[in-house]
């Protein structure tokens, strides 16, 4: 994949790269990770997704809406601090 931008729009640097970038996708209680292909600015990190990758994103979205988990597996555990029941 070919860097499609010349620069950062966040930041204006030109060291751009393309690589496998993961990004979270969060339905309810559920989040899935995810890989895929991204431009991403090696000064601040922002990060430019194709129209490819973010149909892949929509689609894991809409899965998960949906309760269709059959392409995704169980990687662990998430956990998260419960609110102080003391006040």
């Amino acid at each position: 994949m070919k860097a499609s931008l010349s620069k950062c729009v966040r930041c204006s640097s030109t060291d751009l790269e393309d690589k496998q970038a993961e990004k979270l996708v969060r339905v309810g209680d559920d989040v899935a990770a995810l890989r895929v292909r991204a431009t991403v600015c090696r000064h601040c990190g922002e990060r430019y997704f194709s129209s490819e990758a973010i149909r892949e994103l929509e689609t894991a979205r809409r899965e998960l809406e949906e309760g269709r988990e059959t392409r995704f597996r169980t990687l662990g555990r998430l956990l998260t601090l419960q609110p102080d029941s003391a006040g």
